[in-house]
């Protein structure tokens, strides 16, 4: 009987498009893209919305080159990572192609290279979004001139442009600069150094609609003149860096009289903040949505502290509150939470909310839980977060706790979209990393201090169910060397880590805060042990080898990395003052 010769076209549109789903943006375009013409119908989303992220340098190259001319008046949606910024600088420079593009979200890029490029951007009539991640800013550039720069990209088109958190914050405060104004921009998402910065933002954008803004720094006192917000509808702020006062938020109230909408995230020592009555009496009748969340510490642990006269204090409105007795903490807000930041001391685990089913927090993305003894203090709070993104756990080695605020281990619950966990320390209880990747099936990237690393791959009693989720899941690996007591790193510690790490295909290695230099001894090393690697991003101080050496690093490697790397044309290095990328 001849056997039967099944093919991709045989099966539906809808079994070809979950095939996908397991695949990225760029695997998508390289194996699907010019097959024939029902495959490229089928896959129109991925015609319209491109990210080439995770890709092979020399697959990029294919598709930038090859498939992109091709798609370019159907990209409705672009995302470009700052190792691919020259060919697309070029690309908007050259051409003026992507002109039914509506989004452009720029990853990752410093503002010497962002600056230069927004300068390729004009004619495109239906861009009218940029979003920004991960932007570092540095010394080369003032942060005001790089903001003038995005506000007016794309011909003063744009009307949202968006930060996200992890973007350095700006500092707009220059004397005597030519003052400019941009009526175009209706929504900001912005990290800011103080409410100064907030000022010269208003003079700026006067149309906007729509604030959302971090304050890295403690608020500074102003006085708002002509030069008030006078369309601003929402506002958003998230300070939890510093102490705010009831005179601060007074102040963000009477920011505009148009404000409809809005939202707090602020810790504080001043009472005036956690009384009911006193917050509720400067709200304007106008609003028609009142968010507010406090963190409260008394500045002296011995003052007096009456949980219950707080918490009738906001009889007139729904709370929600958690209740540190240990050192006389109450962390309180409106329900429900609408932030997309939860950021919590571990103590307030004690005291949240019992009912497993609770809503709450349901719209938390990013949850960072400081002042931890232990991973295992986490559940309680993590199991009311159940839609998070990325989980941030930071240790800190603390006074023993009484034995009172200790409770009955807490089962974490099912964190299907968890995709990024980050431990900043050295828990004493490091096997529980086991018990988050169980319920985290979709976990697949984690950033960690090298020390506690390397005692949890040298602990010859840890699980090896452990190690075996790790070697399958982990395809994105960050290692921060945080004030660690090596002075090398060496073929042994890279080996080791390998061992278990073997798919990872994205790397990073943090040594800004260690006495150790970037040198081209390791990056041959992580090539050769880590053969699945697409991108080395190291950050840190250049060796003295390297710096005068730079043009002779490709050569190196390509000798260095046993077949791997054949010719300098296969691979891209990408220099910065303090980092090194290698893109294989």
């Amino acid at each position: 009987m001849p056997l039967s010769c099944s093919m991709l076209e045989m099966l539906p549109d809808e079994i070809i498009l979950e095939v996908c789903r397991y695949l990225h943006s760029g695997d998508v375009l390289y194996s699907f893209f010019g097959l024939n013409f029902r495959l490229n119908q089928t896959i129109t989303f991925y015609r319209q919305h491109v990210s080439l992220h995770k890709t092979f340098y020399m697959q990029f190259i294919e598709i930038f080159t090859i498939i992109l001319p091709k798609i370019e008046s159907s990209i409705r949606s672009l995302v470009i990572f700052e190792l691919e910024s020259p060919l697309f600088f070029e690309s908007f420079k050259t051409n003026h192609i992507y002109e039914r593009l509506e989004k452009l979200t720029l990853v990752n890029w410093t503002d010497e290279k962002l600056i230069l490029f927004l300068d390729t951007l004009h004619g495109m009539k239906h861009f009218h979004t940029l979003v920004i991640q991960a932007l570092d800013l540095t010394e080369s550039v003032t942060n005001i001139n790089l903001l003038r720069k995005i506000l007016g990209a794309n011909d003063n088109r744009l009307t949202n442009i968006f930060f996200d958190h992890e973007c350095d914050a700006f500092n707009l405060i220059e004397e005597n600069e030519t003052q400019t104004i941009f009526s175009n921009i209706i929504k900001i998402d912005i990290e800011l150094q103080t409410t100064k910065d907030l000022l010269k933002l208003v003079q700026f954008t006067p149309n906007v609609k729509q604030i959302h803004t971090t304050f890295k720094r403690p608020l500074t006192k102003i006085l708002f003149g002509q030069e008030i917000f006078t369309h601003l509808t929402e506002l958003s702020v998230y300070a939890m860096s510093w102490f705010s006062t009831f005179d601060d938020l007074k102040t963000l109230i009477q920011i505009s009289p148009t404000i409809e909408n809005f939202s707090f995230v602020l810790v504080t020592r001043d009472y005036s903040m956690i009384d009911g009555k006193h917050v509720l009496s400067i709200v304007p009748s106008r609003v028609k949505q009142f968010n507010y969340s406090i963190c409260y510490h008394l500045s002296d642990i011995d003052d007096d502290f009456n949980a219950s006269i707080i918490i009738k204090s906001w009889k007139s409105i729904p709370i929600a509150y958690s209740i540190s007795e240990h050192d006389k903490r109450i962390f309180l807000h409106t329900i429900l939470y609408q932030p997309n930041r939860l950021s919590l001391r571990s103590l307030f685990n004690k005291n949240m909310s019992t009912d497993y089913n609770s809503q709450i927090y349901k719209k938390v993305r990013h949850l960072h839980v400081y002042d931890t003894n232990s991973l295992s203090e986490i559940s309680g709070i993590v199991r009311h977060c159940r839609q998070i993104l990325d989980l941030i756990v930071s240790i800190r080695t603390l006074p023993s706790r009484n034995s009172d605020t200790q409770k009955t281990s807490i089962a974490l619950p099912y964190l299907g979209r968890l995709d990024f966990l980050s431990i900043q320390g050295t828990p004493p209880d490091s096997h529980y990393i086991e018990r988050i990747l169980l319920v985290a099936p979709n976990l697949s990237a984690i950033s960690i201090d090298f020390d506690c690393l390397f005692k949890l791959l040298s602990d010859d009693d840890q699980s090896l169910s452990l190690f075996y989720l790790l070697y399958r899941r982990i395809v994105i690996l960050c290692i921060r060397f945080e004030e660690t007591a090596i002075e090398k790193l060496t073929a042994e510690h890279i080996h080791c880590i390998a061992r278990i790490f073997f798919r990872v295909n994205h790397m990073c290695i943090d040594l800004r805060n260690s006495k150790l230099r970037i040198e081209s001894q390791i990056i041959s090393l992580i090539l050769k042990y880590f053969p699945k690697l697409m991108v080395l991003s190291l950050y840190g101080q250049l060796s003295e080898d390297i710096n005068a050496n730079k043009d002779m690093l490709y050569q190196y490697l390509v000798e260095q990395s046993i077949g791997r790397l054949t010719n300098v044309n296969r691979f891209k290095i990408d220099y910065g003052k303090e980092r090194l990328k290698v893109w294989m």
